[in-house]
């Protein structure tokens, strides 16, 4: 995703935040350890940040995270895959993998696959005070075939949402509001994983491990 925004005319990334606040235990206590692996995979994917001031923070919101910003000085906030509540005054844009208001909340994807959803999509939006509840800018539907993974499809629509996102500059004052309160998931229980994994949707496919 970031390589696509580093690559377009007009576009310069000056600072990248990554999220330090890691529960691996909790996650394996309460969803197991085929999705906290699973999970490992997707946080495992390293962003080429050469030259790039780049800071990890267990709180973005904090005087160190914010003096990093402040001296960046950025013109726009972007956000993708953040578990932290971001807290700012900048103009502020979020990816997210689902068409909102559906599937609000951790892992749409793993959500949407197993509710049956039968076509995906992507969400360009305004940061707000409530997760996943900003104005949508711009939305895509995204299909997909039964046997891709819940980590090559997220992938895939994160880096979709990056090409969304560049096309989506220009309209940003043209922000709706979403069409309803939608739902909000919070982080799969072992018996959801279970049953995604009884359907034969696979969180991970080796070919998948390949470039970690």
């Amino acid at each position: 995703m970031l390589a696509a925004l580093r690559v377009s005319p007009g576009i310069e990334v000056i600072g990248v935040v990554r999220s330090a606040r890691v529960e691996a235990w909790r996650r394996y206590r309460a969803s197991g350890l085929a999705y906290t692996l699973y999970l490992g995979c997707l946080m495992a994917r390293r962003l080429r940040t050469d030259g790039i001031p780049v800071l990890s923070t267990s709180d973005v919101n904090g005087a160190h995270a914010r003096a990093f910003v402040e001296r960046l000085a950025p013109d726009l906030l972007v956000s993708a895959f953040f578990n932290q509540k971001i807290d700012t005054a900048l103009p502020a844009l979020n990816i997210h993998p689902s068409l909102l208001p559906a599937f609000k909340g951790v892992d749409p994807v793993f959500h949407a696959r197993l509710a049956g959803a039968a076509t995906l999509g992507v969400t360009v939006h305004r940061l707000s005070a409530r997760f996943d509840s900003g104005d949508v800018i711009s939305q895509e539907s995204v299909s997909f075939a039964p046997e891709e993974s819940v980590l090559r499809l997220t992938e895939r629509l994160y880096a979709r949402g990056a090409h969304l996102l560049l096309e989506s500059l220009s309209k940003i004052g043209e922000a709706r509001p979403q069409p309803g309160p939608g739902n909000y998931d919070s982080w799969p229980s072992r018996a959801q994983v279970a049953a995604l994994r009884a359907k034969g949707v696979r969180l991970v496919a080796w070919r998948n491990l390949l470039g970690l």
